[in-house]
């Protein structure tokens, strides 16, 4: 069985490619795409896979946008962090619907299907139509539930309600839990803020993001403002340029 996965985080691809080698023995992962662009340009460039995993949220977009550009015969098992993509998949023809972080009962599920059906393919000229701008209504209406993140060679769900911020750090970014506990990411702090609900989240900085929730005061200093999150022991300043929103969010 030949096998693509698309998929933007590498830890994530990286480790449902062991669990489909494991599982599935004698399975060729013959290619991994983080993006809608990079998959076009793989699937024009290589011969149909017998299966695909393709993560939902891609680094520049949807993944139904790859299907509204290319026809696709391969069967596909969706899997993301978002629930509420269910109805929209399985319009596509999908034989399975795996929410992050998968597990192995979710993916031998979806295997036995893909063997039940043989091979089952269907022409994406028979599917529905999904344009860029239906995908991209769904994205803004549609936020992320929880992270894959790794700790001591495992990987770890943190649920989004258990972020009170996220810093950038190094070349990604660090979440920080109710707990205090602190998880490295390789997404950018744009990309966290942008799968985060804005109505519990605001950017106070460029280097931070803060849930208006955990607040437990705003106080002057130096000349500025600092926050004061609870299960943060340090204080975070805010930006002078971000001053006037946070005052205004924290009141309403």
């Amino acid at each position: 069985m030949k096998v693509l996965i698309v998929e933007d985080e590498p830890r994530a691809a990286n480790r449902l490619e062991r669990l489909i080698e494991e599982l599935q023995p004698g399975t060729e992962i013959i290619g991994k795409t983080p993006s809608v662009a990079a998959t076009l340009l793989w699937l024009d460039s290589n011969g149909t896979p017998d299966l695909i995993f393709m993560d939902i949220r891609l680094e520049d977009g949807d993944s139904f946008e790859i299907l509204a550009k290319r026809r696709i015969d391969s069967p596909i098992v969706f899997c993301t962090a978002y629930s509420g993509y269910a109805l929209q998949a399985f319009a596509a023809n999908s034989i399975d619907y795996l929410l992050k972080p998968i597990v192995r009962r979710d993916l031998i599920r979806a295997l036995r299907k893909y063997q039940k059906f043989g091979g089952f393919r269907m022409s994406s000229n028979e599917w529905p139509d999904f344009p860029a701008e239906d995908a991209a209504k769904s994205r803004r209406n549609t936020y992320r539930q929880q992270f894959l993140v790794a700790l001591a060679g495992h990987f770890t769900p943190v649920r989004s309600t258990d972020v009170i911020a996220v810093r950038s750090y190094l070349k990604g970014s660090q979440l920080i839990d109710k707990n205090g506990r602190q998880w490295v990411l390789d997404n950018s702090l744009a990309e966290i803020e942008e799968a985060l609900d804005p109505e519990d989240f605001c950017r106070i900085s460029r280097q931070w993001l803060i849930r208006l929730s955990a607040v437990s005061s705003l106080l002057k200093s130096d000349g500025g403002y600092k926050i004061i999150l609870n299960g943060l022991a340090e204080a975070v300043r805010v930006s002078r340029s971000r001053v006037k929103e946070i005052k205004a969010r924290l009141a309403a």
